[in-house]
């Protein structure tokens, strides 16, 4: 797996970088969790501190784009990624919906 940085963006107001990269490669797609360590591993940041937030794979090619946002402490990442990002990268847990109960019709009095 290749991976080449195409644009790093410094993004004060979130207290993140947003990376763009390509990665090349031979047979199947790479699992997120393989893209997201090298990824890390080239920039110089800890793993558990990015989000992938995109992967774009264009039929036929070996090549995918990349976004990932890489923050500086885990308070930053939990403040500024949506709720179902941070549940898909197990840093939260779904939040169960109440179910609605239905009101059933009261038995007829017998007279």
């Amino acid at each position: 797996m290749k991976v080449e940085i195409t644009d790093t963006t410094e993004n004060k107001l979130y207290e993140r970088k947003e990376i763009k990269a390509d990665v090349s490669f031979v047979g199947p797609t790479p699992k997120k969790a393989e893209i997201k360590t090298e990824l890390a591993g080239k920039v110089g940041a800890n793993p558990e501190l990015c989000i992938i937030r995109k992967i774009k794979n264009e039929f036929g090619k070996q090549e995918v784009a990349v976004l990932m946002h890489s923050y500086e402490s885990a308070e930053t990442l939990k403040k500024n990624e949506p709720d179902f990002v941070l549940v898909r990268e197990g840093l939260a847990q779904k939040k169960e919906k109440k179910k609605k109960v239905k009101k059933t019709a009261a038995p007829a009095k017998k007279k």
